[in-house]
Order: structure tokens, then sequence, then C-alpha cells
């Protein structure tokens, strides 16, 4: 039985939400068509941007989709995992931030970190196999979501959990 790791990417309301922002880019008044047609790009990177990971049986397998496109999956043997280390990045943005760029920048760092987790959320997962490869498992904002997945990972595995240094 395959296993998808949390959260559940939940397409159509990805496809919906996308739907919504193209059709206001298109119908804005005075815009030239080529604006509309690039401007229909930033929605569609922001929505079709995530990652689909799975369990299945001591299979894992990984893959990343950028503006709905998928890229090349990455697979293992769990058994080979040697280490599922762990990251928590806890640089935010902070009074500089603030100082530099306004308090719009904080308010964006913060709403791009909810909307594609997958390029910048807090809490990082990796998988390191006996080979020296490294493979990113997860990378998500919720807590408890990283909790059930390194304790997933790390039971099907059998792999010691450590804290990534870099």
């Amino acid at each position: 039985m395959e296993i998808i790791l949390q959260p559940k990417v939940h397409l159509p309301s990805r496809y919906w939400c996308m739907a919504v922002v193209v059709f206001l880019f298109l119908v804005l008044p005075n815009i030239p068509w080529w604006i509309r047609i690039l401007a229909c790009g930033l929605p569609a990177a922001l929505a079709g941007t995530y990652r689909v990971s799975t369990v299945e049986g001591d299979k894992f397998r990984t893959q990343f989709f950028f503006a709905f496109v998928p890229l090349k999956p990455q697979k293992c043997n769990l058994p080979a995992v040697i280490y599922v280390e762990t990251k928590y990045n806890a640089s935010g943005p902070g009074f500089w931030t603030f100082l530099l760029f306004g308090p719009m920048q904080v308010v964006f760092s913060y709403v791009f970190d909810l909307l594609i987790p997958a390029l910048g959320g807090a809490y990082e997962i990796w998988l390191i196999t006996a080979k020296g490869r490294e493979i990113a498992a997860w990378q998500g904002m919720n807590q408890a979501h990283f909790d059930a997945n390194v304790e997933l990972l790390a039971a099907r595995s059998g792999a010691e959990i450590r804290g990534r240094s870099q």
C-alpha cells in the first residue's frame, strides 16, 4: 500500500485558485495581450509548485513539480538509507528585512512560505543513503506533518535520525 507524506496535495483547489487569478489577469482592461499572457505564468508557478513523496513497502519515491510540470523523480530503497536528516530553518524576515524593504516584504515572505512550502518551508527532511546520495524528502511549515513524516521514514527505513548541520 502506497503512503503519501503529509500533507497530501489537493490539485483541484490549486487548479481553481490558479484559474481565478488567471481569469482576473485576462479580464483587466487596458493591458496589452502579451503582458496578460506573461502574467499568467506567475499563478501557474505558485499554484503548481509542490513535491509528492511516497513510501510503498521499502521503496521511497519523491517527485517535484514546477508549474504543474513534473521534474525527474528520485527513488531509493529505504533499507539503504542510513540517516534521516532533519533541519529547521528558523531564519524568517527580521528587523533588517523590515528596515530595507518595508512591512510588505515581511508579509510577502510569510505568504510565500505558506503558498509554496516546497521551496521555502522552515522544516526539511533529507534521506542520506549508504552510497552518499542526499534526497530531499519533504519541506514544509507544519510541525505536525513534519513529525509524522519523520516518524514514518524512520520506522520504514530503520535509519538514525539526526539534525542537518548545513
